[in-house]
C-alpha cells in the first residue's frame, strides 16, 4: 500500500509581517463588571500603533449625552497603553485611570501593522461591527488600499486627508460622468493598489490595470486641465526579503506582472511608485505634494 504527500505548491504565500498585540479593556462603571473592549495596540520592533474599536454613534446609542466623555476617556487610554507597546509591553502595564487594563500580548502576521490591528479588533471586539463606517468594513479588501493610506495620513498630515475618495466630473460625448479618484488634490491624482502574490494575484492585477486606465481616461477627457494635477500610480508590494522567499515560479510570475504594470504606465506617461505600506505610502504622497509645491512656485 502506498501513500502520496499532499500538495500544497499552489498553497499561498503567508505574510511574513510579524507583530505584538493586545487589546485595550475599560470598565465604563468601575465594578460594575462590565468590561469593553475599546481598542487593540501593536508593535512591530519599531513602530507602534492602535485603534478605538468602538465607533462614535454605537457610543451615542450605548451611552447618549455621555458618549463625548467617554469617547475622550477612551482615547486617552488607547495612548498610554500605545506608549506601553512601544517599549516592547515590558514590565506591568499602568493607565492612570480606574477601570482601564490591558489584555494578554499576543503575535499575528499580517500585511503590515494596521492589519495586525485590524484582525485584533475582529477577535476581541463584538461592537466594532455595529455602526461600523464603510472604510472600517472595506479594509482589508486590497483594491480599496486607498482607505489604509487615508488612516496613516492622519497622523502623517491631517491636512492632506480630506483629498482621499474623491469623485472627479469629466466631460465624455456630451454627457458629464463621475470618475472615482483614490486621491485628488490641486497637484496630485493619483490611485493607489496593493498587488501580491498567490491566489489573489491575477485579479489583484486587473485591477490595478484598470486604476492605471482610470487616470488615463482623467487626463484624457479633461479632468486634469483644471489644476494640471500629476497623475500617479501608486503600488504597494511586499519587500525585496518577502519576494525572495517565495517559489522560483512564483516568483516570476509577480516579477513578470510587475514589469507589465511600469510598461502600462510608462507608455500613459505615468509614474509608478511602490511602497511596502500605507504609511510610507502617505509619506511619499506628501513628499510629492511638497515637490510639486515647489516646482509650481
Amino acid at each position: 500500500m502506498s501513500s502520496s504527500l499532499a500538495d500544497f505548491s499552489d498553497f499561498p504565500t503567508l505574510p511574513s509581517y510579524e507583530a505584538q498585540w493586545a487589546a485595550v479593556y475599560m470598565e465604563p462603571i468601575v465594578q460594575s463588571g462590565e468590561r469593553l473592549t475599546i481598542g487593540v495596540v501593536a508593535f512591530d520592533g519599531k513602530e507602534a500603533g492602535g485603534q478605538l474599536a468602538i465607533s462614535r454613534k454605537a457610543l451615542e446609542c450605548l451611552y447618549g449625552d455621555s458618549a463625548g466623555g467617554l469617547e475622550s476617556m477612551m482615547n486617552m487610554a488607547l495612548e498610554r497603553a500605545m506608549c506601553f507597546a512601544r517599549g516592547g509591553f515590558r514590565g506591568e502595564f499602568s493607565s492612570g485611570m480606574h477601570g482601564v487594563s490591558l489584555g494578554k500580548k499576543r503575535v499575528a502576521i499580517g500585511d503590515g501593522l494596521q492589519d495586525v490591528i485590524d484582525q485584533g479588533i475582529s477577535l476581541t471586539s463584538s461592537l466594532s461591527t455595529i455602526h461600523a463606517d464603510e472604510d472600517v468594513r472595506s479594509d482589508h479588501d486590497r483594491s480599496m488600499y486607498w482607505k489604509r493610506f487615508k488612516k496613516a495620513m492622519e497622523k502623517v498630515n491631517p491636512t492632506l486627508v480630506e483629498h482621499f475618495g474623491r469623485s472627479v466630473d469629466v466631460q465624455v460625448k456630451g454627457a458629464i460622468i463621475s470618475l472615482p479618484c483614490d486621491y485628488f488634490s490641486s497637484r496630485i491624482a493619483a490611485n493607489i493598489c496593493s498587488v501580491t502574490s498567490g491566489y489573489r494575484q491575477s485579479n489583484l492585477f486587473d485591477v490595478a490595470s484598470s486604476r492605471i486606465f482610470r487616470l488615463e481616461q482623467l487626463k484624457e477627457h479633461d479632468g486634469l486641465v483644471e489644476h494640471h494635477q500629476q497623475p500617479t500610480m501608486m503600488l504597494v508590494v511586499p519587500t525585496e526579503q518577502h519576494i525572495d522567499e517565495l517559489k522560483p515560479s512564483n516568483k516570476q510570475s509577480f516579477r513578470e506582472r510587475l514589469l507589465l504594470l511600469q510598461d502600462m504606465a510608462d507608455k500613459k506617461q505615468f509614474p509608478l511608485v511602490t511602497i511596502h505600506d500605507p504609511v510610507e505610502g502617505a509619506k511619499r504622497l506628501q513628499s510629492i505634494e511638497a515637490s510639486l509645491k515647489v516646482s509650481v512656485g
